[in-house]
């Protein structure tokens, strides 16, 4: 298997009004360069913003497929005029370039980087990352070819435009690039698989619900079965609508990922993408807070600065069906200056700031505030089942940690 990797740190609009006439091959400026070979990764941090739920003529919209009226065409390679047309559509304004910079991600091998002029001639490098349709780049972009983009794509959407960390698994034939092994220790979560096509109009595109697609809502990772997404046709069950292959993960964990799958009219898919979850929150994607100052939110998710009285609140944390199943909070911080003022502490509370006590976390210096360390304690959370809100309440000095992630287990 190639392991791949993706960082994708930008949310965005994705306005998609796209297509152009195919005037021939002349080339506008536009390049591909390679660099050094980079071993891609599975993991990939989803920021696709959904306007109006995606599902409107500001978004992924069911109404005009990629191939319409944008300046991106699939008969042409993307470093071509025709391909990628510098003078209207997408590389004309910049939440349209962001989304070039994802279609190129998805598309091109990492350390190949396509150079495309704007309208005014400025250059913008758009560097590859998974690489599901290397061809692209100089030539047309088949139906296998819109499928894998199509994929990818969808994987990364977020309807809250929310950065959550993801794994990306297939046992697809055609995607190799991104392999059937997965991460059960670090992304223990199926959240479901999504396939189809966004380059038809109207676009087809088809999601179904992993075996933990619960835990998505406590993550923030929305549109794959979330309600407040309705872009996608939800066809049931991964388990029914597809056929899958089961890997052994390095925690002893089957990691079951969609070889193909079928639509609600029969259609046979060969190259869905089945996304993995983490049960880690990243800490700036809170639901509420007092006192919280956030930094670097694109590039590394973390609160920082923290301060005695100030809390930050997390919706829809998962408690299972048995009480007293969660047994542990696990904070990942850094100290600020190397050691804590005092007797620092993390309080792990449910339903309010004041709501009942959990548990605590005692703050331990770390050498460094860049320096992450997991901190963890033991918590009781007899009779707490279901969802329920969770806070994290912080006691002792000024400026007592950065975080950068909770989580319950």
């Amino acid at each position: 298997m190639t392991r791949s990797s993706l960082l994708l740190c930008h949310s965005w609009h994705v306005a998609l009004l796209l297509a152009l006439p195919i005037y021939g091959c002349a080339s506008d400026g536009a390049s591909i360069t390679d660099t050094s070979e980079v071993d891609p990764l599975v993991l990939a941090e989803n920021g696709l913003i959904a306007a109006n739920g995606l599902s409107t003529y500001n978004g992924l919209n069911t109404f005009n497929g990629l191939n319409s009226n944008n300046g991106l065409n699939t008969y042409n390679g993307l470093s071509t005029y025709n391909g990628l047309n510098s003078n209207n559509g997408l590389m004309t304004y910049a939440s349209g370039r962001t989304l070039v910079r994802y279609v190129v991600e998805c598309a091109l091998p990492p350390g190949r980087t396509l150079i495309k002029k704007d309208q005014n001639g400025v250059d913008y490098p758009f560097p590859g990352s998974i690489g599901l349709a290397p061809g692209w780049s100089d030539g047309t972009c088949d139906t296998a070819c819109q499928e894998k983009v199509t994929a990818c794509l969808m994987s990364l959407t977020n309807s809250v435009g929310r950065h959550v960390a993801v794994e990306l698994v297939s046992a697809a034939a055609g995607l190799t690039a991104i392999g059937s092994n997965g991460d059960d220790v670090e992304y223990p979560n199926q959240e479901g698989a999504v396939f189809g096509n966004l380059f038809v109009s109207p676009p087809k595109m088809f999601t179904c619900t992993g075996t933990e697609s619960p835990k998505a809502e406590q993550v923030k990772r929305y549109c794959i079965d979330g309600t407040p997404c309705d872009l996608f046709t939800k066809v049931g069950s991964c388990a029914t609508a597809c056929t899958t292959t089961c890997t052994v993960g390095p925690g002893g964990k089957q990691v079951c990922s969609a070889k193909s799958c079928k639509d609600p009219s029969g259609k046979i898919w060969a190259n869905p993408i089945t996304v993995f979850l983490h049960n880690k929150m990243e800490a700036n994607n809170f639901d509420g807070q007092s006192g919280i100052t956030t930094a670097g939110l694109s590039a590394n998710g973390m609160i920082t600065s923290v301060d005695n009285g100030d809390w930050v609140q997390m919706n829809d944390v998962q408690f299972g069906t048995v009480a007293g199943a969660v047994k542990s909070v696990l904070a990942t911080l850094a100290t600020p200056g190397g050691a804590p003022a005092g007797n620092n502490v993390v309080d792990v509370r449910v339903d309010s700031p004041g709501g009942k006590l959990l548990g605590s976390i005692p703050v331990r210096a770390t050498p460094t505030g860049n320096t992450f360390v997991v901190q963890s304690a033991a918590i009781n959370t007899d009779g707490l089942t279901g969802r329920r809100p969770v806070f994290f309440s912080f006691r002792g000095g000024s400026n007592m940690a950065n975080i950068s992630y909770f989580e319950l287990k």
